[in-house]
This record gives C-alpha cells, sequence and structure tokens, in this order.
C-alpha cells in the first residue's frame, strides 16, 4: 500500500484525535514522528509534531474529513 501525507498535527495529541476520526470513518492512518526517531520521542513527550499519513487513494476523502472537523483546510 502507498501511503502519502495527509499532515502534520503538532503534537502526539492532536494526532490521536485526528487519527481516531478518520479511522472512525474507514481510513487507515500512519504516524510517523517528524524528524525523530521513537527513542527520543520518550524524552520529548507528546510534544513532537507528528506526521499523518493515509493511503494514497484515500487524501481526498480523508482531506475533506478533517476539513469539515476542523473547518480549515490542511496541508
Amino acid at each position: 500500500m502507498k501511503w502519502e501525507k495527509l499532515c502534520v498535527a503538532a503534537n502526539e495529541i492532536e494526532a490521536g484525535m485526528i487519527a481516531g476520526l478518520l479511522e472512525n470513518e474507514g481510513i487507515p492512518v500512519d504516524l510517523t514522528y517528524s524528524g525523530i526517531n521513537n527513542y527520543l520521542k520518550i524524552f520529548m513527550g507528546p510534544v513532537v509534531a507528528v506526521e499523518i499519513r493515509v493511503p494514497a487513494g484515500k487524501v481526498r476523502g480523508a482531506r475533506e474529513i478533517v476539513a469539515a472537523f476542523t473547518g480549515r483546510e490542511e496541508d
């Protein structure tokens, strides 16, 4: 499966909320911690930016869902 970037969440909490919203709609989500490895995440906690990726064929639908929920277009 080919994954594409949907957006970057400011932190793990925001990423979890977006991921939950998308998964509720049947869209699989892959979370990648931007620029760090998982060991650094342990020390930094939930303040590290998180890239949210979805399957290539689901990007448009995912953007619409996130926009409807947040009231803004995602990058």
